[in-house]
Formats: structure tokens, C-alpha cells, sequence
């Protein structure tokens, strides 16, 4: 039957099409209306068929109101698909809709009843921005599968608006095009890699409808050899942009692999910054490298005798599991769906691996370079820090200003009521001082009652104001049983950019000489010391 009528052919393929665009329409309604659009393209073509055989000759027939339907429900698509960009590079079909608009209407007598079939280009006009998402990487090189799809469509149709005979290359190319869009609709549906047969598909497509159309006793009339050059330009454009599609998700695939070994790299050479020596801050830079990759990243977890946890507290949507040993599991929570899982799924062995081994060393770092007692940095971590903020400072144009602090009658109060009150004392300052502290300050606890405070982008001035409001809340601290004002004494140094460590070492030296005649002056007191360049 299909040998005999090959419209009942194009019929089964267009309703097979419909079908594959219905399935995910399920949970992405915005595909019935394509779905609806191919069938009547069948139904199109099947009804062509019976008005060619009873002979009914009118400018409007029942199957082009089926063509305008098909367009319209189409278009309705095309519409309301997300992931769209201004048209550049889709511009290269403009070319073939406007040859096919100008060569219908020359010189063809029954000019309204042929430009019925031109209707077709309406679709190809609106999935240009929407190609051209696919073109920049925006959105899968499968929506490049059925906009091909589309222009086999129009072109049949373009080509009976020129007359040619509804035989051989327009049946293939409508054929060809029902295959591409349900196909390619599916795939971009149900988000799925284009694959290396679908590939081999598109360019045996391109390559058959141009040797078909070539053939020599195709061309019956002169206005036909615009066919051959028009869809010999269509071929070249759709060969050049799928194959810069399948480019441009390499590029993607090797930048995002980029991305994950820069992430996993991090997490076992990273310096952390002063304020990251917690495990949040080991989970903090695992978010920051991942939301280039996953932008609907919203948290991440890690349980072991406690849970970690870093991001938003929720509502999640989507959960990823760790497989990190038992009882530690680690889960990362999504607000939607991630659209790449295999990639996630295929590293995460290795992230889990790099964030246990990070968080280990993290462990140890915090031990190694943090007081036991206040938590603040001691002053083997006071030194590696310095180093990072002297590099910092240099590279972003910033200045760095210390500040020595003393508890004023520290030794009073550990005489007098004990070591333990004075070390609650020492835990309440450095409370104070932590608070006061930016992402790149160092509060530093360099021994007995001798506080460091370096604040990262402060002038002396700057570093005075803040200075004065650590004096206040020292001023205001209640500490039981200590029953004098607790006070503070200060010294300050620097307020320019350092040139290098040994800059940092004599400001230092100035700012411990700044803090005794703070003290010799009575104590509660800031002492800055202007530094002279070097």
C-alpha cells in the first residue's frame, strides 16, 4: 500500500512522529501542541491524497486548512519553548525563506493556491532563536535534530509551490523530516545526548535528498533548478550547523571537565582562607565549584558523629547521594533536577574521595594552626596566613594594618580569682574579636593574654574606628566574678600595602613598641604608629 500511495506512508510516520512527541508531552505539556501539529501534517498528506484523486481544484481545499492548523499548533510550540537567543549565526536560513517567498510569487498563475504551502516556513522562522540556543551551547544539540526536521518540511512543501511533482524528493524530505522531528523533539523532551546514530541519520538525510534532487529527470520546469540551488544551500547551512552544535558540546564537555578538576584539585592544594579552617568552609568550596557546573546547586551535607552542612536550609528538590563510608554520608541537595547525572554520578566517587581527604587535612590544619582554647588562629597559622595576605594585598592593590592588643590587669584577674575565670576572660575576647573579623582578617591569639588583630583592605584610620568599637564591647563585657571594667591597651601599625614579609616583621616590631606606651600611658588605649615608606 505505502509502494502505491506514498502518502499513507508519510501518514504512519507523521502519526509514529506524534507519538514520540506526545510521550514526554506527559510531563512537559508544551509538546502537545507539536505532537497535535505533526499528526495533522499526516492527516495533511493523506487528504492531499484524496482531493488529488477525486479532482477538486479550489485556492482553499481541506488539506491546506490542515497546513495552516499544523503551522499555527506548531507555532504555539515554538513559542512558549524556553532557552531562546537573539538570531546570528540561524540567520544563514534567512536567505532560503526569502528565495522560497520570491520565486512563488513569480510567475506562477495559480499564485494563492501555491502559496497555501508556504505556510511551513513559519515554523522555520520562529525556531531560528531557539536554534541559535542550540548553536551557542545554550540548550542540546538535539533541538538542532528536529528544527532540521522543520526545513525538510518546508522544503517539500516549497518545492510543489513550485511546481514540482509530488513525487520522489518531496515525499523524502517530508519522510525524512516526520523521522528527524519526532526524534529530535523527543530527545531535547526527555533531555537526551544526541547520539552517534541519530548523527549518521542527519547526514545520510542531507546527502539523499541531494542526490534525489539532483537527478536529472526531476527537473521539468525552469523555475525547478531554484530547488536544486536553494536546497543545496539549505544542505550546506544544516551540515554546518550541526556541526557546530556537536563543536560546541565538546567545548562544553571539555570546560566543565575543566571545571571538575580545578574542583577536585581544590580540595587537596587549596589554601583556605582565614575563615574557612572549619569543615564549612571545606563544604563552601565545594559549592563554589560546583555551581558553575550544576547552577541549582542549593546545599550540601556531610554526616559523620555530626552533620555538616553548607547552603540553604531548604525546600530541596532534588537529592544526590555521596557514597561516602558508613555511618559518614554526604548528599548533595538540588532545587531542581540537575540535567547532567551521568557526569555526576560518573565523578562523584572521586569528589566524595578529594572532600574526605580534604576535610581530614582540615582536621589537622585547624590543630596545627588554631588556639585549643579561644579557637583563633595561633601563631604558627598567624604566619602562614600573613604570607597569604601580603600576596593578596599585592595583587589587589589593598593595604593591610596590624593591631597588637593586651588584656589590660590580665594577671590581676587570674591572681585573683584563678586560671579558670581568666581563661573564660581570653575566650570572651576572642568572641569579640572574631566578630569583628572579615572574610580575609586574621584574629590571632599569640600567647597568654596577647590578642593579634590584622585587618586586610584598612588604612589606620579605618583600622582606628574598628579599634574603638572592639574597646566598647571589651568596655562592656561582663565576666563573673571579675567585679573591675575589663579594658584593653592597643597598638597600630602599617595601613599601607607591604612590600614583602620583612615589611610585615618591622611592623610589627612598631606596633608591639606602639602597645607598650599604650600601656605606659595608662592603659585603655589605641597607640598608632605612622610608618614611613620604604
Amino acid at each position: 500500500m505505502i509502494g502505491v500511495h506514498p502518502e499513507v506512508g508519510l501518514l504512519l510516520l507523521a502519526v509514529a512522529s506524534g507519538l514520540a512527541l506526545w510521550w514526554p508531552a506527559r510531563t512537559e505539556p508544551v509538546w502537545r501542541w507539536a505532537s497535535l501539529g505533526t499528526l495533522l501534517w499526516g492527516m495533511q498528506a493523506a487528504v492531499w491524497l484524496l482531493e488529488r484523486q477525486g479532482g477538486l481544484e479550489a485556492s482553499l481545499t481541506p488539506s491546506g486548512v490542515l497546513l495552516f492548523a499544523a503551522a499555527l499548533t506548531w507555532a504555539a510550540t515554538l513559542r512558549q519553548l524556553r532557552l531562546y537567543e537573539p538570531p546570528r549565526l540561524s540567520l544563514a536560513l534567512l536567505p532560503f525563506v526569502l528565495a522560497a517567498l520570491v520565486t512563488a510569487l513569480s510567475g506562477l498563475p495559480d499564485r494563492s493556491s501555491q502559496m497555501v504551502w508556504l505556510t511551513d516556513l513559519l515554523p522555520v522562522l520562529l525556531a531560528l532563536p531557539l536554534l541559535e540556543a542550540a548553536l551557542h551551547g545554550q540548550a542540546g544539540e538535539s533541538r538542532l535534530v528536529w528544527g532540521l526536521g522543520l526545513i525538510f518540511k518546508a522544503g517539500g512543501s516549497w518545492a510543489l509551490a513550485l511546481g514540482w511533482p509530488p513525487s520522489g524528493f518531496v515525499y523524502l524530505v517530508w519522510a525524512l523530516g516526520f523521522v528527524l522531528i519526532g526524534w529530535g523533539g523527543y530527545l531535547e523532551a526527555t533531555e537526551t545526548r544526541l547520539g552517534k546514530g541519530l548523527l549518521g541519520f542527519v547526514l545520510g538525510s542531507l546527502l539523499g535528498s541531494l542526490v534525489l534532487l539532483g537527478w536529472p529527470s526531476q527537473v521539468v520546469h525552469p523555475l525547478h533548478s531554484a530547488v536544486l540551488v536553494g536546497w543545496g544551500y539549505v544542505a550546506l547551512v544544516a551540515l554546518g550547523g550541526v556541526g557546530w552544535g556537536v563543536y560546541q558540546r565538546i567545548i562544553k564537555a571539555e570546560r566543565q571537565l575543566e571545571l571538575w578538576i580545578n574542583l577536585l584539585e581544590s580540595l587537596s592544594t587549596k589554601t583556605q582562607s582565614t575563615q574557612n579552617l572549619t569543615p564549612q568552609g571545606v563544604l563552601h568550596s565545594v559549592m563554589d565549584g560546583l555551581r558553575p557546573l550544576y547552577g541549582n546547586l542549593a546545599g550540601i551535607e556531610v554526616r559523620s558523629d555530626v552533620t555538616i552542612r553548607a547552603g540553604q536550609s531548604g525546600p530541596y528538590v532534588y537529592t544526590f547521594e555521596l557514597a561516602l563510608d558508613t555511618p559518614t554520608e554526604g548528599r548533595l541537595y538540588f532545587s531542581s533536577a540537575p540535567k547532567d547525572t551521568r557526569r555526576l554520578e560518573a565523578l562523584a566517587p572521586l569528589l566524595t574521595e578529594r572532600l574526605r581527604l580534604s576535610l581530614t587535612l582540615n582536621e589537622w590544619r585547624s590543630k596545627a594552626y588554631t588556639d585549643p582554647l579561644t579557637g583563633l588562629l595561633n601563631r604558627r597559622g598567624f604566619e602562614r596566613q600573613l604570607q597569604r595576605l601580603i600576596r593578596l594585598a599585592g595583587e589587589r592593590n589593598k593595604p593591610i594594618t596590624l593591631a597588637l592588643l593586651d588584656l589590660d590587669r590580665f594577671k590581676q584577674v587570674n591572681d585573683t580569682y584563678g586560671h579558670p575565670v581568666g581563661d573564660k576572660l581570653l575566650k570572651q575576647l576572642a568572641e569579640v574579636l572574631h566578630k569583628a573579623s572579615r572574610s580575609d582578617d586574621l584574629a590571632v591569639r599569640l600567647g597568654g593574654e596577647e590578642f593579634a588583630l590584622v585587618l586586610f583592605g584598612a588604612d589606620l584610620e579605618d583600622a582606628y574606628r574598628v579599634l574603638e568599637r572592639i574597646q566598647s564591647e571589651v568596655r562592656a563585657l561582663q565576666v563573673s566574678p571579675i567585679a573591675w571594667q575589663l579594658s584593653i591597651s592597643v597598638g597600630l601599625a602599617g595601613g599601607e600595602i607591604p612590600a614583602s614579609m620583612a615589611t610585615v616583621q618591622r611592623w610589627l616590631e612598631q606596633a608591639d613598641q606602639a602597645l607598650y606606651k599604650a600601656k605606659q600611658a595608662g592603659r585603655d588605649r589605641i597607640h598608632p604608629v605612622l610608618i614611613a615608606k620604604d
